[in-house]
C-alpha cells in the first residue's frame, strides 16, 4: 500500500489549486482524479467573472491553461476513481478500482454529481443519447438537442451548443432560475427555442437512433424530436465513497485539521471556479500551518 502525507481527490479548479500551492510549500500531494481534469469547468461557454481575462475566457481553454500551470510545477495526476475513503488507526485509506493509498491528511474536492431524471424512465436503448454535461457532445453539430431545465447550467449548455445545432429548452415552470445575463443571450440566439410549462411525460427510443419527448403544457400533449437529451435539473455533492464510520467523524476529522471540503462539493449555490479556486489555496495554506505547528 503506498503512504502519501497529503492526499487530494479530485483534479477540477479547487484540487488543481490546492496541489499547485501544496507543491510551492514543499509538499508532495497525490493528487487523484476518476474522469478528466478540469471538472464541470469544461463545460462551460463562457467563464466571465475569473479576474484577468477582461473579454472572458471558455471553460476549456481556462482547463488548459491550469493543467499547463501544474505541470510546469511539477504536479502529477493519477488517474483514479476513488471507490472509498475510510479513517482508521489514525490514517485515511483510499481505495480506488485499481489500488489503495494511505494518507495522513486528505482534500476531498470530489464536486457534484448530477441529480437522476426520474419524471418518467428513460429506455435502455436511448441511455447512450442522454447525457448530464455538455462536454461530451460539445463538438457535434447539425443535431436537436433537447434540455431539460433553466437554470444556469440549462443555459449556459444552449448557448455552448446553439452555434451548430438546433437546441430546445423546456422548463417545467414559468419561472426561470439562471442568470437574467444569461436569459438575454439565449432570446438573442435563433437556433435556441425555450418552452415554459412544459412537462415531460414520455421519453421514446426511435428507428432513427433518436428520441421522441412527450410533453404536456397547459393540458396540450406536445412532442419534440431529439438526437440528445440533457436534464440539468441540479446537481448534489459528490461524496458517495465516505465510509459510514467517516461520515460519523468528519466533523472532528475537520476541526483537527485532518480533512478539507473544498469547491464544488461544499459550495452548493456558490458554485463559482473563482471561489473554488480560492478554496483551494487556503486549505493549503491551512495545511502548511497545521504541519509547522506539528
Amino acid at each position: 500500500m503506498k503512504k502519501h502525507k497529503i492526499a487530494i481527490l479530485g483534479a477540477g479548479p479547487a484540487g488543481l489549486s490546492a496541489a499547485l500551492q501544496l507543491k510551492r510549500q514543499g509538499q508532495q500531494p497525490l493528487l487523484l482524479e476518476g474522469k478528466r481534469p478540469g471538472g464541470l469547468l469544461l463545460n462551460a461557454n463562457l467563464v466571465e467573472n475569473y479576474p484577468g481575462f477582461p473579454d472572458g475566457i471558455s471553460g476549456p481553454d481556462l482547463v488548459e491553461k491550469f493543467l499547463n500551470q501544474v505541470d510546469r510545477w511539477g504536479v502529477e495526476i493519477t488517474h483514479r476513481k476513488v471507490r472509498s475513503l475510510d479513517f482508521k488507526e489514525n490514517h485515511f485509506t483510499i481505495q480506488t478500482e485499481q489500488d489503495m493509498f494511505q494518507s495522513e491528511m486528505v482534500i476531498v474536492a470530489t464536486g457534484t454529481e448530477p441529480k437522476v431524471f426520474r419524471d418518467v424512465p428513460i429506455p435502455e436503448e436511448a441511455a447512450e443519447l442522454v447525457f448530464s454535461e455538455v462536454f461530451p457532445i460539445q463538438h457535434v453539430k447539425g443535431k436537436a438537442i433537447l434540455i431539460i431545465g433553466a437554470g444556469d447550467a440549462a443555459l449556459d449548455y444552449a448557448l455552448n451548443l446553439a452555434d451548430e445545432n438546433q437546441v430546445m429548452i423546456l422548463n417545467r415552470s414559468r419561472k426561470r432560475k439562471g442568470l437574467e445575463l444569461l436569459w438575454e443571450r439565449v432570446q438573442k440566439v435563433t437556433s435556441i427555442r425555450y418552452y415554459d410549462r412544459h412537462v415531460v411525460r414520455s421519453i421514446q427510443y426511435t428507428d432513427s437512433h433518436s428520441m421522441e419527448i412527450g410533453a404536456v403544457a397547459e393540458g396540450e400533449e406536445q412532442t419534440f424530436n431529439c438526437d440528445f437529451l440533457i436534464p440539468a435539473i441540479g446537481r448534489t455533492p459528490a461524496l458517495d465513497f465516505l465510509s459510514p464510520s467517516l461520515k460519523d467523524e468528519v466533523e472532528s476529522l475537520s476541526g483537527l485539521g485532518r480533512i478539507f471540503f473544498i469547491g464544488d462539493v461544499k459550495n452548493r449555490e456558490f458554485r463559482q471556479t473563482a471561489i473554488a479556486v480560492g478554496d483551494g489555496l487556503k486549505a493549503a495554506m491551512k495545511i502548511d500551518q497545521i504541519r509547522e505547528g506539528g
